[in-house]
């Protein structure tokens, strides 16, 4: 039951801030903010050529009895900001290393996933989905730093992939961070946030760099909660897709 549990918060969270496979683009059927679509912009021309990273996640399961912790690194590459590869360099469950042939069929889900275009968050800031969402910019934001604003986000689309929340965008146009709670739940939980947080990770480049999420439910008579962290660095550009490959072969991203 604990990994199934595990399994199905890590599909809703590894994704976030980083594109799938290419998909079908919504029209907007509702206004863009110039705030917003200045952000995507931005964000789409940071993200562009092969860029590879490190991702380090821990998810923490704890229900009555039951306490279960899962620890992963990865390497991951994108290409102009979508999905190419990853590699995972370990895995352990409740401390148990994963054999070599228990990681083999992680990674060969996990890049089956990506490819076919699940797990990802669609993050509202990406040109892509922008249609799927309406956006409120906030007149004031008395918790903001100078020169942050803050845009509330909506999206009708009932899935694990959408949610609704804020995000704060600095006056170039970088999403600093993202607050939200997804429109569907992982199986057995009632309720949950997620927060991203993104910096500067190569010059000129803003991306995520943590994220935080919680969630609480129930299952028959126990009640209980799971926590997701990761963190994500490392961060390389490349010029060819060869170099890229081999480096996240040998984990030298």
């Amino acid at each position: 039951m604990r990994k199934v549990i595990t399994g199905a918060v890590c599909a809703v969270l590894v994704g976030a801030m980083m594109r799938g496979a290419p998909a079908d683009q919504l029209s907007p059927t509702h206004p863009i903010p110039d705030i917003v679509q200045r952000a995507a912009t931005v964000y789409e021309a940071e993200v562009s050529g092969v860029v590879g990273m490190q991702r380090h996640f821990t998810t923490v399961i704890h229900a009555g009895p039951i306490h279960h912790t899962e620890h992963s690194d990865s390497g991951f590459l994108m290409r102009d900001g979508t999905y190419t590869k990853i590699k995972y360099y370990q895995i352990a469950d409740d401390g148990q290393p994963f054999t070599a042939e228990q990681t083999a069929i992680r990674e060969s889900q996990t890049n089956r996933d990506w490819s076919e275009g699940k797990i990802f968050f669609k993050e509202p800031y990406d040109a892509r989905f922008l249609g799927d969402y309406q956006f409120d910019v906030a007149a004031t934001c008395a918790e903001c730093a100078e020169g942050i604003a803050a845009v509330n986000f909506t999206s009708d689309i009932r899935d694990n992939q959408h949610g609704s929340g804020t995000m704060w965008i600095d006056e170039a146009g970088h999403v600093t961070k993202v607050v939200f709670t997804p429109n569907q739940m992982p199986p057995h939980a009632n309720s949950g946030t997620v927060t991203e947080t993104a910096s500067e990770v190569m010059p000129g480049t803003w991306y995520v760099t943590q994220i935080e999420a919680t969630y609480k439910g129930r299952l028959l008579l126990l009640t209980g909660g799971a926590t997701f962290t990761a963190t994500f660095d490392h961060f390389q550009r490349f010029e060819r897709v060869g170099d890229a490959d081999q480096a996240l072969e040998n984990g030298s991203i």
